[in-house]
């Protein structure tokens, strides 16, 4: 064996300059969690480290399965920044994320697979490339490129393959862990506006029931995703008159909310310049239909209570009518001649109103269609017959009592299957 001091002694240096760069790039690693600042910098370290014309970084956009430039390093990397992504399966880059096996080519023009497509946008030009696949945890997140290396004999060896192994390894781990860490970022920001869109949706709902003698009243609301857009009120129009309304907005989530919450602000201010219902909600329809946007809408029932009389003047717009518990009987006060559609939809659209007469043991209940339309795990419904059935097993005349076994009947019938919509119940008790 033929020993060349001065050529080991190179080949050892060179080895020596990659082992710093992968510990350099280890370092980025574990000290960076920006993801863009991260791989900014281990692409930069890369490039460095093969002495490259240009390295690029792709990773996996995973609705469409295309690649997309996240780094471009080089003289030409305003000009591929700018082409954006590769279609799937595309080019030598899809090919490694199809196969998942790296490559070192010469000419990267002797690959079936190489589209010179970049090239002759760009005016560069490919010759000798290196490409790794970024997998972690059985994904593939990507590929790393590198570009016809500057230094002769402008080929990569099979050691700087090796290498750019080692450094997409340690790289897609730490991709991986960026993405994590950006993912609990945003829940943990979306958990804090969730947070403060409860406190304000809350802070729009009856902080207790109305402490009025002779009546008992009692409303619970529960919303699917944590927030959502039913709701009920009291407003309290004259010493002796109490408007009740429940409601649902269409939709789910925060958007529903902050509509529900302005709706209520509207709600308390109008429902004293409009005494009435029909008047009330013929109004309200007028400002929903005027500034509405998006398709959304709301139904509602408005109840208007005389205390000291005991009658009730009601008016709907597309809500599930209330139900009236009198003795044994117990039946929805439906009246389709004076039932409008939700507020919101049609313009210019007057509403009707009625008026029940209550007596003493009667009792009301409101309620939204997250109770009735409540699933089992075999999407079975809750319905209105088995609401009004559990209405008729639970005599009584205590509406928190009532509003309690309702809610733990659906619960018990939904058997553990999510709420898909919220559930709002509202009531009282006429002693």
């Amino acid at each position: 064996m033929i020993f060349h001091p001065a050529r080991d002694l190179d080949t050892c240096n060179e080895k020596v300059k990659q082992l710093t760069h992968c510990i350099d790039i280890a370092n980025l690693i574990n000290s960076e969690l920006d993801i863009d600042r991260l791989l900014t910098h281990i692409m930069a370290t890369t490039r460095h480290a093969f002495n490259a014309d240009a390295v690029s970084l792709l990773l996996t956009d995973e609705k469409t399965g295309d690649l997309i430039f996240h780094v471009a390093l080089g003289n030409k990397s305003d000009e591929i920044k700018e082409m954006h992504r590769v279609k799937k399966g595309r080019g030598i880059a899809g090919h490694v994320v199809r196969t998942g096996i790296p490559l070192n080519l010469e000419d990267a023009y002797d690959h079936p697979d190489f589209s010179a497509e970049h090239d002759r946008t760009t005016g560069f030009r490919t010759r000798a490339l290196m490409c790794a696949p970024l997998v972690t945890r059985g994904r593939t997140l990507g590929v790393i490129q590198i570009l016809n290396k500057l230094s002769p004999p402008g080929v990569f060896t099979k050691e700087e393959l090796d290498m750019l192994v080692t450094i997409s390894a340690s790289a897609a781990v730490a991709i991986d862990t960026a993405q994590m860490h950006q993912s609990i970022l945003q829940r943990e920001t979306l958990e804090r506006d969730l947070k403060l869109a409860r406190e304000v949706q809350q802070s729009f709902l009856p902080a207790g029931p109305p402490d009025i003698p002779g009546y008992a009243f009692a409303g619970r609301t529960r919303p699917a995703l944590g927030i959502g857009g039913d709701f009920y009120h009291y407003f309290h129009l004259t010493d002796h008159r109490l408007g009740i309304v429940v409601g649902d907005v269409s939709g789910k989530g925060i958007s529903a909310s902050l509509f529900m919450a302005r709706l209520i602000s509207d709600l308390q201010y109008h429902c004293l310049l409009y005494p009435e219902p029909g008047q009330l909600l013929t109004r309200m329809n007028t400002l929903l239909s005027a500034r509405t946007r998006r398709g959304m809408f709301v139904t509602l029932i408005y109840m208007v209570l005389d205390t000291r009389t005991r009658r009730m003047a009601m008016a709907n717009a597309g809500h599930p009518a209330p139900v009236l518990i009198r003795g044994k009987t117990v039946r929805l006060l439906e009246n389709d001649d004076v039932e409008g559609p939700p507020l919101g939809i049609v313009p210019d659209l007057s509403y009707e109103q009625t008026v029940c007469q209550l007596k003493a043991g009667d009792g009301i209940l409101g309620f939204t269609d997250g109770i009735t339309e409540a699933k089992d795990p075999d999407r079975q419904l809750f319905g209105m017959d088995r609401l009004l059935k559990t209405i008729r097993q639970h005599p009584g005349r205590d509406p928190e009592k009532r509003v309690h076994d309702i809610v733990d009947a659906v619960e018990r019938f939904s058997r553990g299957h999510d709420l898909e919509d919220d559930l709002t119940l509202v009531g009282f008790q006429v002693e």
